[in-house]
């Protein structure tokens, strides 16, 4: 064998040398195939080198988009709820024990101020006054004479202090049962409505039993309920449209009185307010939302924490 043989002979790989680089490169290539899989949730597609640098590219322009988009603007709300109310409300009772005799306004009837709403039969009262108006004469006419004996030293001091003390007891007596007579009739204390009649004509009434329900008809106001945050700007004379729920009218009002105290778990408080009605259907127990003008103090108020 010459000198070439020998060098090229040595220089050329064995056979089974071939086969065990050919092994390490696959199992190389299946290690790198399971731990692509692992990094990939087990995707089993084939992807080239520039998948992984396409899907980084596409996580960075999401990013970027969510940084850069605006968040959407707060709108204040500068709405809130309410009912409206009579502005007086009463319960009509007896002051007496009696029988009723009429029940002039019945329920869902109109009133004015001073109008009659009950009589009671009161001819037991009468006759008692009667009495007591003739003792007084009798104690007064005692008195005078033992007066006029007094003059001529005929009667003692003593008896002219007595008639004089039973004289004014019974005058005393007199006045009080003819105060009684006053409420044999019952009046109305302002002009209104009839919300509900508890009581009938001819039923015995006992002194204090609620007779009638009464509250102011044309004289309403608006109850609402608003954020106590809300006190930052709000304050007497603020104006809003109320609009009622039942009738869908929108009515003028004007904040007349701020809450004395802020409801600690939900941080609202009550608020008072005149309402201009209109020719529009108003009653009381009707809701609705009054909307405040929008201004810089309101919005900042709106946006402020603890709404």
């Amino acid at each position: 064998m010459s000198e070439t043989e020998k060098v090229e002979k040595a220089e050329t790989p064995k056979a089974s040398d071939r086969r065990k680089y050919a092994i390490a490169g696959t199992v190389a290539i299946g290690i790198l195939v399971v731990f692509t899989a692992a990094f990939t949730g087990g995707d089993a597609t084939e992807w080239s080198s520039s998948e992984p640098n396409d899907f980084a590219n596409q996580q960075i322009a999401d990013v970027s988009e969510k940084q850069a988009a605006p968040e959407p603007a707060v709108e204040p709300v500068l709405d809130a709820r309410g009912v409206i109310a009579a502005k007086n409300e009463s319960t009509i009772a007896s002051r007496m024990t009696a029988r009723i005799l009429s029940i002039p306004v019945g329920e869902g009837r109109s009133f004015r101020r001073g109008a009659t709403l009950a009589t009671f039969d009161c001819s037991t009262i009468r006759a008692q006054l009667t009495a007591a108006r003739a003792a007084t004469t009798a104690y007064r006419k005692t008195h005078e004479t033992n007066v006029e004996l007094d003059s001529y030293e005929a009667v003692g001091t003593n008896e002219v202090e007595v008639s004089k003390a039973n004289l004014g007891q019974a005058i005393a007596e007199a006045n009080a049962i003819q105060a009684q007579l006053k409420d044999c009739r019952v009046t109305a204390p302002f002009s209104g409505t009839v919300v509900e009649q508890i009581a009938n004509r001819g039923e015995v009434a006992g002194s204090g039993q609620p007779l009638l329900k009464i509250q102011s008809g044309n004289d309403l106001e608006a109850e609402l309920i608003v954020p106590s945050n809300w006190l930052n700007w709000l304050r007497a004379g603020a104006e809003f449209d109320f609009v009622i729920d039942e009738t869908g009218a929108a009515i003028p009002g004007v904040v007349t009185q701020l809450g004395a105290s802020v409801d600690p778990v939900s941080k609202t408080i009550r608020v008072k307010a005149d309402i201009d009605q209109g020719e529009a259907l108003v009653l009381p127990g009707m809701s609705g939302t009054a909307a405040f003008a929008t201004s810089e103090a309101q919005v900042d108020s709106a946006k402020a924490p603890g709404r």
